[in-house]
C-alpha cells in the first residue's frame, strides 16, 4: 500500500511511484491510501488494485485499514506518527518511511534523506524513496491524468448552459490558495486580466475557477474589472471535471496549488507564480511539466511582499504572445 493523505498537488506528484512500483514489481496488487477530497481525482488511475479514502488519519483507522488488508509492505510518502503506529499495530510487516522523525522506529525499512533542504522536486524525492526497493526507475516518468469522455461532456455541457462558445480558445486562471506559500495577490491578477480584456488582439475568453466556498475572492476580482464581458467564472466542478476543463483550455495561470498540477498532468500550457523561498519554490512544487512558463522574484524579503516583483504587464505580454502564436 502507498499511502498520501495530505493535498491534491501533493498527490499527483506521487502518481509515478506506482507506474515504477507497478514496472518493477507487475504481479503485485497496489492500493493507494489518499484524502477523501482527493479521491475522485485518482480513483480510476491504471496500476492501482483499490484506493482507500481516508478523513481523518487515526491510529485506529490505520489499524482498522491495514488488519482488514493484510498488506504486506507500506510505502509512507508523508509521515505522521499516526500513520507509522497504525501501521505497526495493524501488522503490517515491512513499512517503509522517513528515518528521521521521533517515531521512525516503526520504520523497518527507512529511507535516510532530509527534504527540508529543498535541493530537488517534490516527485523526485518521493521516488527516491523507491531505491530503498531496489527499483529501478522509468526514464522521463511524469505524473499523467487521462481525462474520460462522460466528464469531458459533462464541462463542455456545462459551459455551453453558461453560453460559453466553444469555438472559441479560453484561459483557466485559478486565483484561489491555500495559504501553503507565498502567492501573486488578487490586484495583481485584476489588473493582469483587465490588460487582456483591454487588448483587441487578445480575442479569446476567461474562466476563474475555484470551489463555491472560494465565491467570494472569485468575485472580489470580478467586480473591479473594467469589463467582464469574456470573463467567466465555474466553481461548481469536482476534480474530475475540473481536469476536463483543463484538458481543453488553452493556457492555465495560477499560484502553486493543486489545480496547476492537475493542468500539467493533462498536458495542458501551465504558467505559474512561485515563491522565491527556498521551501515553496519551483525547484521543489514547480509542476513537473517542460509545458510552462515559471514567474518567480529573484529573492526574499520579509519586510515586503516580493510576489508582488511578478509585473502584470510581463505576465500579459507572455500570455499574449503565446495565445497569438499558439
Amino acid at each position: 500500500m502507498l499511502i498520501r493523505t495530505d493535498r491534491i498537488g501533493d498527490v499527483i506528484l506521487t502518481l509515478p511511484m506506482i507506474d515504477v512500483l507497478k514496472q518493477n514489481y507487475p504481479r503485485a496488487k497496489i492500493d493507494f491510501l489518499v484524502n477523501k477530497r482527493v479521491y475522485d481525482l485518482v480513483c480510476d488511475y491504471p496500476n492501482i488494485n483499490k484506493v482507500h479514502a481516508i478523513e481523518k488519519v487515526t491510529i485506529n483507522n490505520m489499524r482498522r485499514l491495514c488488519g482488514g488488508n493484510k498488506y504486506d509492505l507500506a510505502i509512507v510518502v508523508r509521515p505522521l506518527f499516526a500513520i507509522a503506529f497504525g501501521l505497526f499495530l495493524g501488522g503490517v510487516k515491512h513499512r517503509l518511511g522517513s528515518a528521521y522523525r521521533w517515531y521512525s522506529l516503526f520504520f523497518n525499512i527507512k529511507h535516510y534523506q532530509h527534504r527540508k533542504y529543498s535541493v530537488k522536486h517534490e516527485l523526485e524525492y518521493n521516488l527516491d524513496l523507491l531505491f530503498e526497493l531496489n527499483c529501478k526507475m522509468i526514464k522521463g516518468i511524469r505524473p499523467e491524468l487521462k481525462v474520460g469522455i462522460d466528464e469531458l461532456d459533462r464541462v463542455k455541457n456545462k459551459l455551453m448552459e453558461r453560453r460559453i462558445n466553444l469555438s472559441k480558445d479560453f484561459i483557466v486562471i485559478h486565483i484561489p490558495s491555500m495559504d501553503s506559500a507565498k502567492v501573486w495577490s488578487r490586484n495583481n491578477f485584476t489588473e493582469l486580466i483587465n490588460l487582456i480584456l483591454n487588448d483587441p488582439k487578445c480575442d479569446f475568453n476567461i474562466i476563474l475557477t475555484g470551489t463555491k466556498d472560494d465565491a467570494q475572492q472569485v468575485k472580489s476580482v470580478i467586480d473591479k474589472l473594467e469589463n467582464n464581458m469574456r470573463v467567466y467564472e465555474i466553481l461548481d466542478l469536482n476534480l474530475k471535471e475540473l481536469a476536463a476543463l483543463l484538458k481543453i483550455a488553452k493556457l492555465f495561470a495560477g499560484n502553486s496549488t493543486g489545480p496547476i498540477h492537475i493542468a500539467a498532468a493533462v498536458s495542458t500550457f501551465v504558467v505559474g507564480f512561485y515563491s522565491p523561498v527556498k521551501v515553496e519554490s519551483q525547484t521543489r512544487w514547480g509542476p513537473y511539466t517542460h509545458n510552462r512558463k515559471i514567474f518567480s522574484p529573484p529573492a526574499d524579503d520579509d519586510s515586503r511582499d516580493v510576489m508582488d516583483d511578478i509585473e502584470p504587464g510581463e505576465v500579459f505580454s507572455f500570455i499574449k504572445n503565446y495565445m497569438l502564436t499558439n
